[in-house]
């Protein structure tokens, strides 16, 4: 990869670097370093020197020292967080075949009652049916009684 300079002013010094960074971001790391080292010398009250140096490099060693602390739990955070999300999507995919199951399950439940019901409804009607030719049996039984007692009335009047 190509190299970048830049020239840049740290504690009114000026320098030249080159980095693979665009000239943007080592100018932004360069004013960074500039402003860590003055804030340091501001806090020891004197003018940018080596102790001043060595304190801003320990400062910015910390910070990214932290930083790099605190990837690392994001990083484990989010690995636990892909786990998670891993484990809730296969969740869902049971809860949905079950779901899809059940309303199988439910659907072949509402067509076997609608043959129970349709069944039920043939056997009523032949039920009407029997119960009707019963009935018209029993007529005709009574019919048929009544005409042997006439005819047993016919004949006894006849024998005398």
């Amino acid at each position: 990869m190509e190299k970048n300079r830049a020239d840049v002013v740290i504690c009114e010094s000026k320098y030249v670097l080159s980095s693979e960074k665009s000239e943007e971001r080592i100018k932004e790391i360069a004013r960074y370093v500039d402003d860590e080292l003055r804030a340091t010398s501001r806090a020891l009250n004197v003018n940018p020197n080596y102790k001043a140096a060595v304190l801003t490099a320990l400062n910015i060693t910390e910070k990214l020292m932290d930083n790099t602390d605190m990837i690392l739990k994001l990083q484990t955070e989010n690995y636990q967080l892909d786990n998670d999300v891993k484990h809730y999507i296969q969740l869902w995919e049971q809860t949905k075949k079950q779901v899809t199951d059940l309303k199988e399950k439910m659907s072949n439940e509402v067509d076997r009652q609608s043959q129970s019901n349709e069944d039920q409804k043939k056997l009523q009607e032949k039920l009407t049916e029997m119960e009707n030719a019963y009935f018209d049996l029993q007529m005709e039984n009574v019919n048929l009684k009544n005409e042997l007692k006439s005819i047993k009335r016919m004949n006894s009047e006849d024998e005398f």
